[in-house]
């Protein structure tokens, strides 16, 4: 019995120290660091972006004024209600925007479009302008000698018709070489105190259909010439119908070419009788035998003084009228070498 008893004891005291030991080996377990479980990384697995915010990009217009004046840079936020620029140019009108340099293809407001990506837009938009026109009144009183249309920033053109009978032209009240604006510009006279001077213009042949010869033009321009730069109060047209095919007599050209360049109709005096050089001297003399005046300047080409006895036909056409001779005058020449 006893000896049934010490095994019993014996068994639970083995007992005890085993559980002891495997408490203590739990413990150490469980002060020892964990190792974490690693994930088993998945085949064809992406990881994908946050997506962008795209802000789109900005339309500019590049105004090329075409007058002298930089490039306007324009940035436009919005396409609604928009308008294109009106320019402005002193002397000059808009007439509106292109594409192209050239001016060829006209850039519409609607041609315009707001940018979709992130990229700016910059529009060339190229200026046309009008140059502006004046008009510019040359008067004498409530007379129009001249009208002209003038473009902005151009010079008015001197008109001929400046001879007054009576009077000496000095000149004009404004100056009209750069026309800004519509101008009135006066002309200014002298009365001429003096004895009255004489322009005689020598005739030439008619060409067949009635029109001035080559000779006959250059013989007036330079009347025209003379007396843009000498007083004059009457001019004496030389020359009958020495051509009938013509029908019409050199008197009568000369004085509508003359009229037509602004000549006063009212101081040319037609000789249409004469056929020859010295019969103009004869007949320009019968003409003037009622004129108190003191200079007599011919005018003419020089080939015809140096060709014919212009001079000395008029010089003995004035001793042998009487009522010439004895205003005692001065015979002078205009050519287009000079005066003499």
């Amino acid at each position: 019995m006893k000896k049934i008893i010490a095994i019993l004891f014996m068994l639970f005291i083995c007992s005890f120290i085993f559980v002891g030991c495997e408490k203590k080996s739990s413990d150490v377990e469980k002060e020892l660091p964990q190792e974490e479980p690693k994930e088993e990384p998945q085949e064809n697995q992406t990881e994908e972006p946050t997506p962008k915010e795209v802000v789109p990009g900005s339309l500019y217009i590049r105004y090329v004024l075409n007058n002298g004046k930089p490039d306007v840079i324009t940035k436009v936020s919005s396409l609604d209600n928009y308008h294109f620029a009106i320019p402005k140019s002193d002397g000059h009108t808009f007439e509106g925007w292109y594409k192209d340099e050239d001016l060829t293809f006209v850039l519409h407001e609607t041609d315009l479009e707001m940018p979709t990506d992130e990229n700016d837009i910059t529009v060339y938009a190229y200026a046309e302008w009008s140059t502006d026109i004046y008009d510019v009144t040359f008067k004498y009183n409530d007379e129009v000698i001249s009208l002209q249309h003038v473009m902005y920033g151009a010079s008015a053109k001197e008109p001929v018709g400046t001879f007054k009978s009576g009077y000496r032209f000095v000149g004009w009240d404004k100056d009209f070489s750069n026309i800004t604006k519509d101008t009135v510009i006066n002309a200014i006279y002298e009365k001429n105190t003096d004895s009255k001077n004489i322009m005689v213009v020598l005739g030439n042949w008619m060409n067949n259909d009635g029109t001035i010869s080559a000779t006959m033009k250059a013989r007036l321009d330079l009347a025209l010439k003379a007396y843009s730069e000498y007083p004059f109060d009457y001019i004496v047209v030389t020359g009958g119908m020495a051509n009938s095919a013509a029908r019409i007599s050199e008197a009568q050209a000369m004085y509508d070419y003359l009229t037509k360049h602004g000549i006063d109709s009212s101081i040319i005096i037609k000789e249409d009788q004469s056929m020859s050089t010295q019969q103009n001297a004869t007949y320009t003399m019968k003409k003037l035998e009622n004129i108190d005046f003191k200079n007599l300047v011919i005018v003419s080409t020089i080939e015809h003084f140096v060709n014919y006895q212009t001079i000395k036909y008029f010089n003995d056409a004035a001793k042998s009228n009487t009522k010439i001779f004895n205003k005692n005058i001065n015979i002078m020449i205009y050519t287009n070498n000079g005066a003499y």
